[in-house]
């Protein structure tokens, strides 16, 4: 990560095939600094993504224009956790505030990002539309939902009190987020970094926001397939990494709902059974062994399909909760591995630095 103590912030933008917007949204962006943060240095560096709209001579020409903007380019498209952390190995900030090519969230999110880790209270901010003093606006009603409700799912996984937890507007401590060896190429970077905050207990701050599309059919599709026409389909891919990503922070998280519901299968089956032998039992007006034995047998023979179905659920209630043991064992393994080999990193970045002296 290089270093430049001439620059206090760098305000990271990946993009893919934003040529139509990226200079009008990238001179918004100066304008706003030079004008509400005039003390705060500053540099604008976008990521072009492998975009094959000529969005990076576009930049590569605005830099004449606008002496803060900076631009680095990958060979091909790699996705949107690859784009952020490319930005964030280039930057030369002190601190960094990663943003939308589309601010759909406005610069005047900056300082409030911003203020938070400059006075020390926080080593990361989240832009959080789903705060409860967040707004969102102009966002189709079926990506809202799934956009909110997938964050109260994802959100159970963490310590930390979090609303938003796949919102890509966030800003960061230039040291916090150096030590953090990201690896997720995709969305689920966004996870990726809250997860490995919290394993070195870095303070996360969430800050109310306003999510507002500019425009909601800019780059739309044109819908030739089903799931065109579908949120959820359109968006499964994501669904399906996130809910992976969710069992893996939490696995409690996706198997709670399904032994909650085996549970009351098994308590139902079971009190029928119960209930029929008390039945038979009191009919019978005798409480010999005899009797009971009869009785359970006849109970049994009658309720095959129950005793089946209670069976069946209290197996698969046992497989899942193996699951539930293994996977709290595995998530333990994972982070103390990750942690130590972190700590064995610095150790030898440590050792490199002292013999280059």
């Amino acid at each position: 990560m290089p270093t430049d103590l001439g620059i206090d912030l760098t305000l990271v933008i990946p993009a893919y095939n934003e040529s139509a917007i990226i200079m009008a949204n990238v001179r918004e962006l100066d304008a706003y600094m030079r004008t509400a943060l005039p003390d705060v240095r500053y540099e604008i560096l976008v990521v072009d993504d492998g975009s094959t709209d000529g969005m990076s001579g576009i930049l590569r020409d605005g830099q004449a224009e606008i002496p803060a903007l900076r631009h680095v380019s990958h060979s091909r498209n790699r996705g949107r956790g690859r784009g952020v952390r490319t930005g964030i190995e280039n930057a030369r900030g002190a601190f960094l505030i990663c943003l939308d090519a589309d601010l759909s969230y406005a610069p005047d999110h900056i300082p409030r990002l911003l203020a938070p880790l400059q006075s020390d209270e926080a080593d990361v901010t989240l832009a959080s539309a789903y705060h409860p003093d967040g707004r969102v606006n102009n966002v189709p009603l079926g990506r809202a939902l799934m956009s909110r409700y997938g964050n109260k799912m994802l959100s159970a996984g963490f310590r930390s009190n979090i609303h938003t937890a796949t919102c890509i507007v966030r800003g960061f401590r230039r040291e916090a987020v150096a030590q953090l060896d990201l690896i997720n190429d995709g969305k689920d970077l966004h996870l990726e970094i809250l997860q490995k905050a919290e394993l070195f207990n870095l303070r996360i701050l969430e800050v109310p926001a306003y999510l507002n599309w500019r425009d909601r059919k800019r780059g739309a599709k044109p819908k030739r397939r089903l799931r065109d026409f579908v949120p959820f389909l359109a968006m499964s891919g994501t669904i399906a990494s996130h809910l992976v990503y969710s069992y893996v922070l939490r696995p409690s998280g996706l198997l709670n709902l399904p032994l909650i519901g085996l549970a009351a299968v098994m308590a139902l089956a079971l009190g029928s059974l119960v209930w029929s032998f008390i039945e038979k039992l009191a009919a019978s007006g005798s409480l010999g062994l005899d009797a009971i034995y009869s009785t359970l047998r006849e109970t049994l023979i009658q309720g095959q399909l129950t005793a089946l179905v209670f069976t069946t659920a209290l197996i698969v209630s046992i497989i899942l909760m193996a699951f539930y043991f293994a996977s709290q064992q595995s998530k333990r393994h994972y982070e103390d591995i990750y942690i130590l080999l972190n700590r064995m990193d610095a150790r030898l970045k440590a050792i490199e630095r002292e013999s280059k002296r």
